[in-house]
């Protein structure tokens, strides 16, 4: 009795299931190219309705960077580490695994699938002109005096910053690291 009841109990405190339709294309399951690239890893599913996977909202997405990013040799597996997890889960997903960064940086067995398989890739593209020039205009605010140490933390922040979410990154208030954390490594 004691038993049934105990697992009666761990089915009623474990997580909502959501079902799910196993993701395909053209030519049948997406198993063998959309998922993640490492041996053994399933495509992951879609989710009824919820469309193609969205990208992860830039908090998480900066947080996972700058505790990636130990030095200049994992910045190429990083980025594209972040990228395979933002083109290949789901909505539901990257819930979880935004919900598992803010509470602790831990990583995902997906996160770490697809660090495995990008340990071999180079860095990103750099930001254009524009792009930098943007940077250190908001990092700046207009301070003559404030040009030099923001000129100083683009490195860094081209590092923990994906070229394609620049913009997400600078109307945020709420990112760790911030602007303000680039310019501590120029002090």
């Amino acid at each position: 009795m004691a038993a049934l009841l105990a697992s009666a109990g761990m089915f009623a405190c474990s997580a909502t299931v959501v079902e799910v339709e196993p993701a395909t294309t053209g030519s049948g399951p997406a198993g063998a190219d959309a998922g993640l690239g490492n041996p053994g890893t399933l495509a992951p599913p879609t989710v009824p309705g919820t469309g193609a996977p969205g990208l992860l909202a830039i908090e998480p997405l900066i947080a996972f960077m700058d505790a990636c990013v130990a030095d200049a040799g994992l910045v190429g597996p990083c980025h594209c580490a972040a990228d395979r997890i933002e083109g290949s889960l789901t909505v539901i997903d990257l819930e979880v695994f935004e919900d598992r960064m803010s509470g602790a940086l831990e990583f995902s067995p997906e996160l770490a699938g697809a660090l495995v398989d990008c340990r071999e890739a180079g860095p990103p593209p750099e930001w254009s002109d524009a792009q930098r020039q943007t940077y250190l205009d908001a990092c700046s605010a207009g301070s003559d005096r404030m040009r030099s140490l923001c000129a100083c933390s683009l490195a860094r922040a081209q590092e923990v910053v994906p070229a394609h979410r620049l913009n997400d990154f600078l109307a945020s208030n709420e990112i760790q690291p911030g602007i303000v954390d680039f310019l501590n490594l120029c002090l």
